[in-house]
């Protein structure tokens, strides 16, 4: 039981020892071996997609079929946690039915890699893709789950200004061999 209370003790004095750096400050921070503190110089990338978006997409609920859906939606974009992160929540009508959705976005410091996290309420289920971005678009990948299967997933972006965009969503059952297309989109922004 002595031991367990040294180690306790030991415990609660190097968090004391973290919130001091904390406290004083990002250059004490770094001092101590901790991360910056704030948004990464990368995030200023991305700022642009802050506000409203109206969409209009074609999709299709098997990439295997031929017949494309038309649908329109919105989808607005805040930076949150200071800035640190980009949220989006996306609203559309699919099959009669309302659909929301939406990312949660940031460069990860450590891996200098883009990241991205998609939730929506058909499939209620967390997915995390890992990419890269530049002015002109952006590619993430992770892997996803439909109907119990597994399956690569690549969403990208491409002829990016600050008021429009395109958008791909792809899946691949072969590892990444091969991709089928299942819906595309075209993002114009709100004046």
């Amino acid at each position: 039981m002595k031991k367990l209370f040294v180690a306790a003790g030991i415990l609660v004095s190097l968090f004391a020892l973290n919130l001091q750096a904390v406290a004083q400050g990002t250059d004490s921070a770094k001092a101590q071996g901790m991360p910056q503190m704030g948004p990464p110089e990368e995030m200023k990338q991305v700022a642009y997609l802050v506000g409203t978006w109206d969409f209009t997409m074609k999709m299709k609920m098997n990439p295997a079929d031929t017949f494309w859906m038309d649908s329109k939606g919105t989808a607005k974009y805040e930076l949150i946690y200071g800035g640190v992160a980009l949220m989006s929540t996306v609203e559309q009508p699919m099959m009669g039915t309302p659909f929301v959705g939406g990312t949660l976005m940031c460069y990860d410091r450590e891996t200098k890699m883009w990241q991205t996290a998609w939730i929506d309420n058909m499939s209620a289920r967390i997915s995390v893709y890992t990419g890269t971005h530049s002015p002109t678009g952006s590619v993430f990948q992770g892997e996803d789950r439909m109907m119990g299967t597994s399956y690569l997933s690549r969403m990208t972006t491409s002829n990016q200004t600050p008021t429009s965009f395109d958008w791909k969503g792809e899946m691949s059952m072969d590892g990444g061999k091969t991709w089928m297309t299942w819906g595309t989109a075209k993002y114009a922004k709100r004046k």
